[in-house]
C-alpha cells in the first residue's frame, strides 16, 4: 500500500506560483477527456531528446494535485482499494465511529469482517460519501428554493 501525503502549507509563495502555473500548462496539453489509452509525452528541459510517455489520466490526476497545492490545500493519495478501519472511515466522513458501525449495519455502506473487525474498500467509502453529499445538496437546493417562494432571504 503506498500512501503519499503532500502538505503545501509548508510550500514558499513562489512554489504555490510554480503549482498553478504548471496545473494550467499541463491542462492546456491534455485532451479534452483524457480516454484511458490516451498518452502525454513530456520531455525535460535540460535533456530535451529524453521523452517521457504518461497516461493522460495520470497527468490529469497531476493537474488535480497542482491545483489543490496551489490553492494551499493538503493532497493525499491513496489506493481506491485499500481498506480502512471504521475509526479511519468515521474520520474521512467526519462523523463518530459509533454511526459508521450504523451505517454498517444498515447495509448503506458494503463491508467486510476480519475476525471481530470490520473493514471498508475505499472506494465504497467515496462512492457513499458522493451519494450523501449530492443528497444533502439536493435538500439545500429544495429549501433554497422553498425560502425564493416565500420570500424568505
Amino acid at each position: 500500500m503506498t500512501t503519499a501525503t503532500l502538505d503545501p502549507t509548508t510550500l514558499a509563495p513562489t512554489e504555490h506560483e510554480a503549482a498553478a502555473t504548471a496545473a494550467r500548462d499541463l491542462d492546456a496539453i491534455l485532451p479534452a477527456k483524457p480516454r484511458p489509452a490516451s498518452r502525454v509525452t513530456l520531455s525535460h528541459a535540460a535533456e530535451p531528446g529524453h521523452l517521457i510517455e504518461v497516461p493522460a489520466q495520470a497527468v490529469a490526476l497531476l493537474v488535480t494535485i497542482l491545483d489543490e497545492m496551489a490553492r494551499g490545500n493538503a493532497v493525499t493519495v491513496l489506493p481506491t482499494q485499500m481498506e480502512v478501519t471504521t475509526q479511519q472511515a468515521a474520520n474521512l466522513l467526519n462523523v463518530s465511529r459509533p454511526h459508521v458501525v450504523k451505517l454498517l449495519e444498515e447495509k448503506k455502506i458494503p463491508s467486510r469482517r476480519v475476525g471481530n473487525r470490520r473493514r471498508i474498500r475505499l472506494s465504497d467509502l467515496i462512492a457513499f460519501k458522493r451519494r450523501d453529499e449530492g443528497a444533502r445538496q439536493k435538500i439545500v437546493d429544495e429549501l433554497a428554493h422553498e425560502a425564493q417562494e416565500l420570500g424568505i432571504y
